[in-house]
Formats: C-alpha cells, sequence, structure tokens
C-alpha cells in the first residue's frame, strides 16, 4: 500500500479497490501500529474527495466501514 498517496484515484472504484489493499495487508507484522494508522488517515483523506454523485458512493462508504472495523480489530488485538 503506497502510504503516500501519490499513486491513488480518487473514483469510488479507485477507492474501494484501495481500501481493499488495506484490509489485506493490516494483517501484515512487517507493519508497524503507526504505519496501519497512516493507511486508515489516508484512506479516510481520499473518502473525502469522493464525488459524492458517483454510482459508486454508496459502495465505497461501505467499504470505509469495513476498513474501519478492520483496522479497530487489530488496534483491540494488538493492545491487549
Amino acid at each position: 500500500m503506497d502510504l503516500r498517496g501519490e499513486s491513488c484515484c480518487f473514483t469510488s472504484t479507485g477507492f474501494v479497490a484501495e481500501v481493499r489493499v488495506f484490509r489485506e495487508s493490516i494483517h501484515d507484522p512487517a507493519l508497524s501500529a503507526a504505519d496501519h494508522r497512516r493507511a486508515y488517515d489516508l484512506i479516510v483523506h481520499h473518502a473525502a474527495m469522493l464525488d459524492p454523485r458517483d454510482s459508486g458512493f454508496a459502495g465505497a462508504g461501505v467499504a470505509l466501514k469495513e476498513a474501519l472495523c478492520a483496522w479497530l480489530d487489530v488496534v483491540l488485538t494488538t493492545s491487549h
């Protein structure tokens, strides 16, 4: 996942793909908690840039919710 956000496109389809990569990489032990936090912050930033008139906007919202749930699962699991 590109934590700098340089290669992301801000379509709903691109956003859903970005969230999929985030969810796949969140269990990577090579990434630190700070990496996960930066990646999630980047996803939230990208979500704010989406066009609500895009036909895939609702699906992007669901993807954002799923990313939050995945991130919280990792945070709660690793904080114990």
